[in-house]
Order: C-alpha cells, then structure tokens, then sequence
C-alpha cells in the first residue's frame, strides 16, 4: 500500500513534561508519516499515540510560528457564536445562522474531526501487528484511540449529520481504515450507522481505559462514559436517557472527580489541577493565542443574548467585562483570564481548555430525568447543586418550574451559561429544545436545517459521491 503523509502537522502532543507520568508529552516523533511502520515498540507508540491526541489538541503555530494549542477556535468560538452567545466582530455570519457551504470557516470542524479520525486509524492499523509490547499498554493505548476516534466521529455527526433522525440517511463519511488515494473518497453512511459506530467504539473503550490516566491531557474510562452520554442524549430515545440517568449516577458516585465548591476557582486559579476537570488541553509554553483572540483583539465576545442570560446571574462580574482596545471598547468573556483587562498582559492559564467536565454529568442527568418523565425533584436537586457552586443562593425560580418543559429551560440554560465559550455544550443543549422554544431565544434559526451546518463545498466538489445537506 502507497505510503501517504498527513499535511495537517507532525504527529505530536504537547511541548509539556508531567513528571513522572508514563506518556511523555514533549517527546517529538522524527516523520510526519501516520501510515507505514512506524510502530516498532512502547516508546514508538506512545509517539504516534501523542499524535492523535495533537489532531485533538487541534495542535498547530499561531501567526508568530509559536507552537499552540487551538481548541478553543473550534470548540468553543464556532459553537458559542452558533448557540447566540458569542458575537464575532469580523464577521456574524454563524450568530445569524446565513452561512453556505461557500461561507469561511465551514470546513474547520470538518477537517478537525476526519484529522482526529484518520490519526487514530492509523496508529490502530500500525499498532495492532506489534507484539514488543505488554498486553495491557497495548489494550490501553487502543482504547485511548477508539475513544479519541468517537470524539472525532460525534463531532462530525453532531455538527454535520441530521443527528436529530436515526432514520436518515444524511450521516456522515465513516472512515474505519486508514485513509488511502484509493479510499478517500466515500458516500456517507444513516445517521444509525453513524451512531452505531460511535457507541461500539465507546463501548469498547471503557472497560479498557484506566481509571485514572497519567495526566488529565488523557483520556480515563470516565470521559469515555461522559462521551457516551453526550452522544446519547442527542440519539434521544427512552432507552438513551436510561442510559444517561445511569452513566452520569455512575460518574458521579464513583469517579475520582468532585465539584469545585466555587466554579470560578477552575478557570482563574486551578486550571487542569482542578478536581473537577475531567480532561483538558494543556497549552504549550510561551503560547498567547486564546488570551489574544478573547482579550487583546476581542476577536469573540458575550452577545446581547449571553447578556440578558446573565442578568442577575453572580458569575457575570468574572465572566464578562468590558475590554478597551486600540479599536475602542467591546464586552469581552473573561471567564479565563483573571488579570486587570484595562493594562491586560497575556496570562498562562488563560491558555488552558476544557474537554470534560464533571458539572455536565449533573446537567446530562437532570435533563434526561426530564425528558424521561422522571422524577422532577431529583432533577430539580441537580441543578441546584450546580447552580449552587456558581454561586447562587437563591431558587425560587427552579423551585417554580413546575412543568416539564419550564424545567427544561432552565436546565438547557445553565448548560448554555456554565459551558459557554468552553467545548460546544452550549450549542448542542440549546438544539435539545423543542425547536419552537429555540426559536423564541434563536430566532434567526428559521429552520431545522440550519441546527446542522452544510457540507464544505471543497469536500462536495471533490467528493463526487457525498451529498450535500438538504436545504443547502
């Protein structure tokens, strides 16, 4: 088979040493080779694996060259903008929900998650053959490969695919090989098939992930199992809330992670060292790159939608400040950065990202409960409990949504508020309401079409067996 390379970047992680932990992250691989055999041995493959876990990262250089993590561009602007938090100023096409296939930008997710994907096919393909390594790391690492390729495959499906229809046939490319010149090209396969995928690569995963990993920048088998309940509350039958009451009791009682008592402490004082955090994204030393887009250029900020969610809301002083600027002054989320905004100076923890954490698994819980028609006070108690450590001590208004559906509100805004700006829960929840409900906050979502967004038209141009999204 013809040996490819991979132009998205050298098959790395992290620039950052975790003491004593097993994977090195600043080891360097020498090829950017993702197919061939390179594979040889523990510390190859540890190698390769760092490299799926950079495509995660959304590792690259910023305009400076400077090695950074960019996340956030995709996992948290992109989605903020979509769900009407986030307001950019070059642009507000994806806030007004008028963009195409043509429109810039639509191509960033896409190419994130098949880049996640592709990665991980390959360091299975390579790995599987090797047998200088110890059974259990080799279990280990492939777990943490299927995990990250669920990650890659729900992104795709949950920002592309009529996720919402288990019957439709608009799912995604589902790319279980290696991708070759022979087999670049593919039709998508249902929306069922799409999430069968993604639950069988979740499923294999868990029971062979650890419980802890030797760093947060790595997957356990409870991010697995949050994944899980993330990919099912959007599947959104009976049996998937079963399933998401049952995987967030479980995380919550028996994972290693608890609520910080002030939510604020994970952002602007504890970072990855949190016990709250599930798994992040470690930047590499010296970048700036988040800090610049948020607070000196205020490239994304709250919109007047975050603003009327926040009224009244005790995390709006941290949250939301106004920054001055060489170009004036604009309303900026600050809900990373703890310094002075009038003579800000870039801060190292601003550059920190948040994949999962255990506040959702509360969230998920109280809304499936909902959905479930089970039991309101138990969902009620769980928003709370979350509400609680952001700082409220008033809740009467929880304590007045006595229908399913105010309930409901009031649970998908929490997570729209606590997430916003962080790995697309917001966006995601919002699309969770009864659509003439999102409507009444996104009225510029005049039809369901737009809760997905249309396939990039370079990949319709050159794919001449994928069909575009309807309506695009």
């Amino acid at each position: 088979m013809k040996k490819i390379s991979i132009s998205i970047g050298v098959l790395t992680l992290l620039s950052f040493t975790f003491g004593a932990c097993n994977k090195q992250l600043n080891v360097y691989p020498s090829t950017q080779e993702v197919d061939g055999r390179i594979i040889t041995d523990t510390k190859s493959a540890t190698t390769a694996l760092n490299g799926v876990y950079y495509q995660f990262a959304y590792g690259s250089t910023d305009y400076n060259s400077v090695p950074s993590t960019k996340w956030y561009l995709v996992n948290e602007e992109i989605p903020s903008e979509l769900s009407g938090m986030f307001t950019n100023i070059s642009t507000t096409t994806l806030g007004d929900h008028t963009y195409n296939a043509t429109t810039y930008g639509m191509d960033f997710i896409w190419n994130y998650g098949y880049s996640i994907v592709n990665t991980a096919n390959g360091f299975l393909k390579n790995i599987a053959p090797v047998s200088s390594i110890s059974a259990n790391s080799k279990r280990e690492m492939i777990a943490e490969a299927k995990f990250l390729r669920a990650f890659g495959n729900s992104q795709l499906l949950l920002y592309y695919g009529q996720y919402y229809d288990t019957t439709s046939a608009y799912g995604i490319i589902l790319h279980t090989e290696f991708v070759t010149p022979d087999d670049i090209y593919m039709p998508r396969t249902s929306v069922a098939a799409a999430y069968d995928s993604i639950l069988s690569d979740l499923n294999n995963a868990i029971p062979d992930l650890p419980n802890t990993n030797s760093s947060i920048a790595y997957a356990n088998t409870w991010v697995a199992k949050l994944l899980k309940a993330r990919v099912l509350i959007n599947h959104g039958s009976a049996a998937d809330y079963a399933q998401v009451i049952s995987l967030t009791k479980d995380i919550i009682a028996n994972s290693p992670f608890t609520l910080e008592a002030n939510t604020k402490d994970i952002f602007l004082s504890k970072a990855l060292t949190s016990q709250e955090v599930m798994l992040g994204i470690t930047p590499f030393p010296n970048q700036t790159i988040k800090w610049s887009d948020y607070i000196y250029y205020v490239q994304d900020g709250p919109s007047p939608f975050m603003d009327g969610l926040f009224n009244g809301d005790p995390r709006t002083p941290w949250y939301i400040k106004n920054i001055p600027t060489n170009y004036g002054t604009y309303e900026g989320l600050t809900k990373y950065y703890p310094g002075d905004v009038v003579n800000a100076t870039a801060a190292p923890i601003s550059e920190n990202c948040y994949a999962f954490r255990l506040t959702e698994a509360y969230l998920l819980e109280a809304e499936a409960l909902v959905a479930s028609g089970g039991s309101m006070a138990d969902a009620r108690a769980l928003l709370k409990t979350v509400m609680s450590h952001a700082g409220f001590t008033d809740f009467s208004g929880v304590d007045a949504a006595t229908t399913t559906s105010d309930l409901q509100l009031l649970i998908v805004e929490e997570e729209m508020k606590n997430f916003v700006g962080e790995a697309g829960q917001d966006w995601f929840a919002v699309r969770r309401l009864p659509f003439a409900t999102l409507q009444s906050l996104l009225p510029n979502v005049t039809n369901q079409s737009l809760l997905i967004l249309p396939i990039p038209e370079s990949e319709i141009t050159s794919n001449g067996k994928i069909k575009q999204n309807p309506n695009y």
